[in-house]
């Protein structure tokens, strides 16, 4: 029988929100529910409501709050919400926020932005006192407030985007002489990497409090779920450096955050990110892993040994594919405890409802 778990804050559009909830709960056990979790995107039924703002600058745009909620809301109301596909709300100024925690100023491009190194060193770094109080941090922390009051009982408001660890470093210092450091003096890049990361529960609890307080599960960019504490633990930086510089420099601390965490899933991206796999599923504090091949070395299905290797380490995995076909290709050669599926692209409702209900037929047959 089919429990489910109890969803404080009620989504106007999404009546099944505490079953999507605990068919994400029982992923992070690795274990189905009735059927495995899928995030599926529907084509819009309607036209998005065009939201037209006129700014000065780039800079003026990503920072303009109403602008960023406006753009949202015309969505939510064009978009339809199925299966563990939740309404929800990404407060996002770009990747490198906590990097203005330390000092940096962020660059804006049309898509993204990016900080301005400020350390000519990891010993610089240790130096550097973090202060949330900044025009950056105020942004995100107005971003989320102002989504939790506008979104009240119609969407679910998400932490951002928090890039801590070797990448926060990268940010402070820059990542060509990061890796410079990491092979001159390995020793001050572990003690910067232990410093910084010193201030993750701080800039996690910032805004993780206020979602907490209404009862919200909580939930992020890589758009699974969990009532408590959860975050996509990630270091892009270690496709540059070895494994053994990882595990004496960096891995420390991305062990650190997962003990923080209640539920920690690891986005691994790219190729050359993937000789750090074992030691990654060596964590027991780490629940699930994010395996993002990246652009050139699609589809999903080449990949199957690593969603292999995932399960095999005892973590459940996302199983981001190129479309529908690709995602039957690979869970042809899994287990369905701990698969969270997440089709790219977007389908026509009958097609996604048509994949949702194959998901729970696979799983029956392959229990």
């Amino acid at each position: 029988m089919v429990t489910t778990t109890e969803v404080l804050l009620p989504v106007e559009r999404k009546p099944d929100s505490a079953l999507a909830l605990a068919r994400f709960e029982a992923w992070w056990h690795g274990r189905v529910l009735d059927r495995p979790p899928v995030t599926i995107y529907v084509k819009p039924a309607v036209d998005r409501r065009r939201v037209a703002k006129s700014h000065a600058t780039l800079r003026d745009r990503w920072l303009d709050v109403d602008y960023q909620l406006d753009r949202f809301e015309a969505e939510y109301e064009a978009s339809t919400y199925l299966a563990e596909t939740f309404p929800i709300f990404f407060p996002n100024i770009g990747p490198e926020i906590c990097a203005t925690v330390f000092g940096c100023e962020l660059e804006f491009s049309e898509h993204s932005s990016w900080a301005q190194p400020i350390a000519s060193s990891c010993r610089q770094i240790l130096d550097i006192e973090p202060n949330l109080d900044n025009q950056y941090w105020n942004t995100i922390r107005q971003l989320t407030q102002r989504s939790l009051a506008r979104g009240k009982g119609r969407w679910i408001t998400a932490i951002t985007d928090l890039h801590t660890n070797g990448d926060l470093l990268a940010s402070l210092l820059d990542p060509q002489e990061l890796c410079v450091e990491m092979a001159d003096d390995a020793a001050s890049v572990r003690a910067a990497c232990d410093y910084v990361t010193r201030s993750f529960g701080l800039m996690y609890d910032d805004l993780w409090a206020p979602i907490a307080a209404t009862g919200s599960p909580c939930t992020s960019w890589t758009r699974t779920m969990h009532q408590g504490r959860y975050y996509p633990v990630s270091c892009d930086f270690l496709c540059m450096i070895s494994p053994e510089m990882a595990r004496d420099a960096i891995m420390p601390s991305i062990i650190e955050e997962t003990r923080f965490l209640e539920r920690s899933i690891f986005h691994l991206d790219g190729p050359n990110a993937l000789k750090h796999l074992d030691a990654l599923l060596a964590i027991p504090t780490l629940h699930a892993v994010q395996w993002l091949y990246g652009a050139g070395s699609e589809p999903a299905s080449r990949w199957i040994d690593v969603y292999q290797r995932i399960q095999a380490g005892g973590k459940s995995l996302q199983l981001i594919s190129e479309n529908l076909e690709d995602a039957k290709a690979v869970a042809a050669h899994l287990t369905p405890g701990g698969v969270w599926f997440t089709p790219m692209g977007h389908y026509d409702r009958a097609e996604a409802q048509a994949f949702i209900d194959w998901t729970a037929k696979w799983a029956s047959r392959t229990k």
